[in-house]
């Protein structure tokens, strides 16, 4: 504002000095113009004078409007705040009363079965040396010495007297003796001369030599050894089924 109103006056100012040095008057020749009338005689000529200047109207500088500030086109959503409702108080979990157990099912324990008493099998007499018929399972040396089907040999000892029995093909007898408990001997054996199948000639030859050895027994359970003076098993026996034997019981 200050700047305009300072041109303003050094504007006015100018033109106020201009007017003043012009007011001198000047000769003007008389020009005719084409069309014009001349004066009439007697007129005088008038001296035109120059028009003075009129000072400058000061015009109130214009007030500086403020800028209008234009609202946008278009207006920006304003962001309402979201309202944060409240979460809802969760319920109380409805505690339903447990089911009453149901009282188990007491089935009658079955009847327990009567113990079926099996009558006690007799006791075995524990089988002696002495009044036992014998059968020899294996002999020492034997090998592959087989007896014939249907052969059958076995041997009875009377306590205090002798040896019996059949030895494949012939009958035999010896005197027995038991010096001591385990101890046992026999003497000099007697058999019929018969003969027989090779394969039980063999087996009665095996047999007669492992009594003449003999010098010791053992009994464990229903089953004798014989052994021979350097301890090997000369012979091996076992209790001989019914019926065996019995023809020689009352000697």
């Amino acid at each position: 504002m200050k700047k305009v109103m300072l041109t303003l006056s050094a504007t006015v100012a100018a033109a106020f000095f201009s007017g003043c040095i012009c007011t001198e008057t000047t000769t003007v020749p008389e020009v005719k113009i084409a069309g014009e009338k001349e004066a009439a005689p007697g007129t005088k000529n008038v001296e035109k004078k120059p028009a003075e200047p009129k000072p400058a109207e000061k015009k109130p500088a214009a007030e500086a409007r403020p800028a209008e500030v234009k609202p946008a086109e278009k207006e920006t959503a304003v962001t309402k705040p979201v309202e944060k409702k409240p979460a809802p108080a969760p319920k109380p979990a409805e505690k339903k009363p447990a089911p009453a157990p149901k009282p188990a099912e007491k089935k009658p324990a079955p009847a327990p079965k009567p113990v079926e008493k099996k009558p006690a099998a007799p006791a075995e007499t524990p089988l002696i040396l002495t009044d036992t018929v014998w059968t020899p399972v294996s002999l020492y040396n034997q090998g592959d010495v087989k007896l014939t089907k249907g052969t059958t040999v076995w041997f009875r000892i009377h306590p205090g007297k002798d040896i019996v029995g059949m030895s494949g093909v012939n009958r035999f007898s010896a005197p027995a003796e038991i010096p001591a408990p385990g101890k046992l001997k026999f003497g000099l054996m007697i058999s019929t001369l018969m003969a027989g199948p090779e394969a039980n000639m063999k087996y009665e030859s095996l047999f007669l030599n492992a009594l003449n050895r003999t010098k010791s027994y053992e009994i464990t359970g229903r089953e004798l050894k014989l052994f021979g003076a350097d301890g090997k098993v000369l012979m091996n026996c076992v209790q001989a089924g019914p019926g065996v034997g019995e023809d020689a019981s009352s000697k």
